[in-house]
Formats: C-alpha cells, sequence, structure tokens
C-alpha cells in the first residue's frame, strides 16, 4: 500500500509539473491579451476620429469650406491631413478587423487553457487523495498486526538494507581494487617496448574483468556518488532535496549534479537515455520497476541501486531483486 501511495505520488509530481507549465504559459497569454486590447482600443480611436471628421463635414464641399473659414492656412493643412487619413481609411479598417480577430482567438485560447489548468487541478487532488487513502489503508493494516508481525516485518526490511549496503560497499571496493591492481600493472612509458606479450595478455584480462567498474568512472560515477552523499535523508512528496525527495527527484538531482538535464518523472525518466541491458548495468544507470514504471533508483553495482523508496521511509540501498525490474537507461 505505501508502494501504492509512492507511485501515486510520481504521477501527482508529473501532474504537478504540467500544471505549473501550464499556468506561465497562460501568464504570458494573458499579457499577450492585455497587449492586443490596448492595440485594437488605439486603432478603435483612430476609425472614430476619421469617421468624426467625414461626419462634420458632410454638408459642405471642400471649396465652401475655403470660402467660409477664417484659417486659409491652416484649413488648407487640415483638409491635407483628412485626405490622407481617408486615402489610409481602407487599410486603417481592415487592420482594426484583424486585430479584433486576433484579440478574439487569444481569448479564447486562454479560456481553453483556464479550463486545462482547472481539470489539472482537480486531477492533482484526486491523485493526493488517493495517496493519502492508501497510506491510512497501510496504517490501519498495520495497526491489525500482532507486535510479534511487526517486529518481524520491520527485521526482514533491515536485514534486506544491510545486505544491499554491504553488497554496494563490496563493489565500491572490488572496484578500487582492481583500478588500483591495473594501474600497478601498467608499464611505464619509457618501457613500454620491452613489455612482454604475456603481460599484456593478463592486463587485458584484468581489465575485461573490471570493465564495467572501470567505465563507470564517468558522469554516471558522479551522479552515484551524489545519490550516496543523500543516504539517510527521508521521502518526501515532490521532493526535490536538499534535505528529502522522492524517487525520481532524487535521480533527476543526481543527474543534474552530474551536468545531465533529464526528465522528472520515473515515467518520463523511463523513455529519456540509452537503454541498457540489465547484465550491462553500471554505476549511475537509472533502473525502473513496476508496469506501468512508477519507481526508479540509481544503480550504484553488485545488484544494487540507491532509492528513495517510499512514504515513511529515508533513501537506502535496495537489492534490485526485490522489486519487479522494468529496465533501465543510461542519461547523457
Amino acid at each position: 500500500l505505501e508502494i501504492d501511495a509512492a507511485a501515486i505520488d510520481d504521477q501527482a509530481v508529473g501532474v504537478q509539473e504540467r500544471l505549473d507549465a501550464g499556468t506561465k504559459k497562460l501568464t504570458v497569454k494573458q499579457a499577450d491579451v492585455a497587449q492586443q486590447v490596448a492595440k485594437v482600443a488605439r486603432i478603435r480611436i483612430q476609425v472614430g476620429q476619421v469617421a468624426l471628421a467625414q461626419f462634420q463635414n458632410r454638408n459642405l464641399d471642400t471649396t465652401a469650406q475655403l470660402f467660409f473659414t477664417e484659417d486659409t492656412e491652416g484649413f488648407l493643412s487640415q483638409i491635407s491631413t483628412i485626405e490622407k487619413v481617408a486615402e489610409n481609411q481602407n487599410t486603417l479598417l481592415q487592420d482594426f478587423q484583424a486585430q479584433q480577430a486576433q484579440l478574439a482567438d487569444l481569448e479564447r485560447s486562454a479560456k481553453v487553457d483556464v479550463a486545462a489548468l482547472q481539470a489539472q487541478g482537480r486531477e492533482l487532488a484526486r491523485l493526493r487523495k488517493a495517496s493519502d487513502d492508501k497510506m491510512a489503508e497501510s496504517k490501519a493494516v498495520l495497526a491489525r498486526l500482532t507486535e510479534e508481525e511487526r517486529q518481524r516485518i520491520a527485521a526482514e526490511e533491515r536485514a534486506a538494507a544491510e545486505a544491499a549496503r554491504k553488497a554496494a560497499e563490496a563493489a565500491d571496493a572490488a572496484a578500487a581494487a582492481e583500478a588500483a591492481r591495473l594501474k600497478a600493472a601498467t608499464p611505464e612509458t619509457s618501457t613500454k617496448s620491452t613489455t612482454t606479450t604475456k603481460a599484456a595478455d593478463q592486463s587485458d584480462a584484468g581489465q575485461q574483468r573490471a570493465t564495467r567498474t572501470v567505465q563507470s568512472t564517468g558522469k554516471g560515477a558522479v551522479a552515484a556518488s551524489f545519490a550516496k552523499r543523500q543516504l539517510g535523508k527521508p521521502y518526501r512528496y515532490a521532493g526535490n532535496g536538499p534535505d528529502a525527495y522522492d524517487c525520481s527527484g532524487l535521480t533527476s538531482a543526481a543527474w543534474r549534479a552530474a551536468g545531465v538535464s533529464i526528465p522528472r518523472t520515473s515515467a518520463a525518466q523511463s523513455g529519456s537515455g540509452q537503454v541498457v541491458a540489465r547484465s550491462e548495468l553500471r554505476p549511475g544507470d537509472l533502473v525502473f520497476f513496476y508496469s506501468p514504471v512508477s519507481h526508479v533508483g540509481i544503480y550504484v553495482g553488485n545488484g544494487v541501486i540507491i532509492n528513495s523508496p517510499r512514504p515513511g521511509k529515508v533513501v537506502g540501498y535496495t537489492n534490485i531483486s526485490r522489486m519487479p525490474y522494468a529496465g533501465a537507461r543510461r542519461p547523457g
């Protein structure tokens, strides 16, 4: 039930991400609407001025107006201006109609965006309630267990976590020892020409045995190292660190520390990066679980990941065999 709650949390994070992006888009669109309203208002004033000038002079032709005016020079200047506006009247009216149509389109689009945001808000609330309900149900189930049963479950979880920790540390130690051995076995540049074929073959064989660990010294190693520094920090819904994480918040932060941006949710991360076979996993790889994908961890070696598992738990080691394996990806 707690795992289900964490899966729902991951979905909710995705909805929240879309909601935030939609809100920013709507803010920009609303600013565009305001600018368009102002633009249409300015053109409307210009059109009104043209119409007013035509109305005021509708009964007198230009010759008669010139005869009765006291300011001949000013009148001629005014006539020139009015005639110039008249020449552009059709263009002005067409522009006014086009800008009005554009304003109407923007307003309709903004209205659609508002409706979409409201729907996403309702979906987010539904998911959060579903997660809370799962946690409440989990607590109710635990409350029905005997103290002996609760202690047994807790002991099994501690034993599994301890075994995973030891396996990860053994992988680290083996990688460090193999790297040191290879470094010591590598001939100096000045004596390369005297290296025997047998020694080279032995070095190649050792390098093949250590390929997976030695190759993890790039960005994947940085991501794995970051994950190790987060051990013991609590799970938190939508947690991006530095004090707490959810599963995909931890993995995205780890790869961000390595200079690589990846999607925020486990489902989105499962479609990003290079597909990796289970037998070819290297430290830093993203490992996914369940179908559909709803959980992710950082591989650290020896069949172990570091992950932020679920509400009430902390970032820790987990053997990948303890959950339904769904695949792996290598970012970068």
